[in-house]
């Protein structure tokens, strides 16, 4: 177990030569900056809309276009840095040489991976706290100084939308783990990230995991329905442990 800590932070060391660091950073601030942008801009409009509660209202302003489409992106973006650090070193061999287990050197980087979505995740949430306190600032119009911040809530949505993205963290790492470089790997992400955008509405969509931060948002994070969320876990332990075999017996590694 300290080896694994060890090599972790080995791992974690490795992302600063990459914009693994910058791009969580980035991605946690976009979407409180646009909407921060958009409080100031209409006040007019947005004062009265969020008058009532105003955090949850955010809330929710800031988490429906994280949920369609930036978590999942950032989460397809990120794995590929992560693992394509490896590839573009031409490193893998060296590696897979030194006096350390396959599961040492795939689950320490898999570890890293979500680490980053975990950072990426709380980041996001001190970003939409910190502009909306900022938006009050600069227009007294909004209640968020006279508003609970909904601790609660927050963590609960946060919860939510980190499991209903292990499915894809599984399928992402072993794409990246797959293929040499760094577009192939985000180009078939994109391409089933929109496909879920597109197909949101059929009735199996529950099977298909690049829909389940969508569907954990808009559809079931009140209502109790968490069928897609169990399949969410199935597609996470059976993808990781296929991963994991294919990386034991593949001949060429790097």
């Amino acid at each position: 177990m300290a080896s694994f800590i060890i090599n972790t932070k080995v791992e974690l060391w490795k992302c600063r030569k990459t914009a693994a660091y910058w791009l969580t950073l980035l991605a946690s601030a976009f979407v409180s900056i646009v909407s921060f942008l958009m409080l100031v801009s209409k006040p007019e409009h947005f004062a009265q809309k969020l008058k009532t509660d105003a955090w949850r209202s955010y809330m929710n302003m800031s988490w429906q276009p994280a949920a369609a489409f930036f978590l999942p992106m950032y989460v397809i973006l990120v794995t590929s840095l992560v693992v394509q650090i490896e590839y573009r070193n031409n490193t893998w061999k060296q590696v897979y040489a030194s006096p350390r287990s396959y599961a040492d050197v795939f689950f320490s980087k898999f570890l890293v991976i979500h680490l980053l979505i975990l950072a990426s995740l709380l980041l996001f949430n001190c970003f939409m706290i910190l502009t909306g306190y900022t938006a009050n600032i600069v227009v007294s119009g909004y209640t968020f100084f006279d508003t609970a911040i909904p601790w609660k809530d927050m963590l609960i949505i946060t919860g939510k939308m980190y499991a209903s993205i292990l499915a894809v963290t599984a399928i992402q790492y072993w794409l990246s783990l797959r293929l040499r470089n760094y577009i192939a790997p985000v180009g078939i992400g994109l391409a089933l990230l929109i496909t879920a955008l597109m197909i949101i509405e059929w009735e199996k969509i529950h099977i298909y995991p690049y829909a389940y931060t969508a569907l954990t948002y808009f559809r079931n994070l009140n209502k109790g329905d968490q069928t897609h969320q169990y399949y969410s876990y199935v597609w996470f332990v059976g993808v990781l442990l296929l991963a994991f075999w294919d990386t034991v017996k593949r001949k060429e590694r790097g």
